[in-house]
């Protein structure tokens, strides 16, 4: 009877965590409330930060740099597996450079970005809320908007299928830590 009742819960479990997730109606316009079965969708993410750096040098003498304004791009694919969502999470070279990459690339990403992966995880509701409920907090770029050498703000390229748009992220909202990467 135990075995029983250990198949049932097991069966339970699974048929929970399978659920498909259901985003409100508010929300229901975002990608990622969109995302089909088996089809990916990328957000790639340019911001500035403020940091040191360490560099090391051919002889092995490291030099440690004063804090100062460095841009980071980040790039996140997910996966939609049946009823999962799955985010793979790359980098790529910090710039040294208080302005954005996004100004100068083109919408389709190119081999120069050099992103690595860091890290991979299973999506929960939560998590897709905010990724959905971060796409609200976003518009249009305006052509005066791209002025990288008066302003940095933070950018989001949204890529799904052959559609791809660039936009501003109305805060500082940052997927990497809505996500806890």
């Amino acid at each position: 009877m135990s075995n029983w009742l250990s198949v049932i819960f097991i069966l339970i479990a699974v048929w929970a965590k399978s659920q498909n997730i259901s985003f409100p109606k508010h929300l229901s316009n975002a990608v990622i409330a969109n995302l089909k079965a088996h089809d990916s969708l990328i957000y790639y993410q340019c911001h500035v930060d403020t940091a040191s750096q360490q560099t090391t040098l051919s002889n092995g003498q490291k030099i440690q740099t004063a804090k100062k304004k460095i841009t980071i791009t980040e790039k996140f694919v997910i996966t939609r597996k049946d009823t999962t969502y799955v985010c793979k999470y790359y980098i790529s070279d910090v710039t040294n450079y208080p302005n954005k990459k996004f100004p100068y690339l083109t919408l389709k990403e190119v081999e120069n970005w050099n992103f690595v992966i860091q890290k991979q995880k299973h999506l929960e509701k939560k998590e897709l809320l905010l990724l959905a409920a971060l796409e609200t907090k976003t518009h249009d770029i305006v052509h005066y908007e791209l002025n990288i050498n008066k302003s940095c703000p933070n950018e989001l390229i949204i890529a799904y299928q052959k559609n791809k748009s660039q936009h501003i992220v109305e805060g500082n909202y940052l997927i990497s830590e809505l996500l806890k990467f």
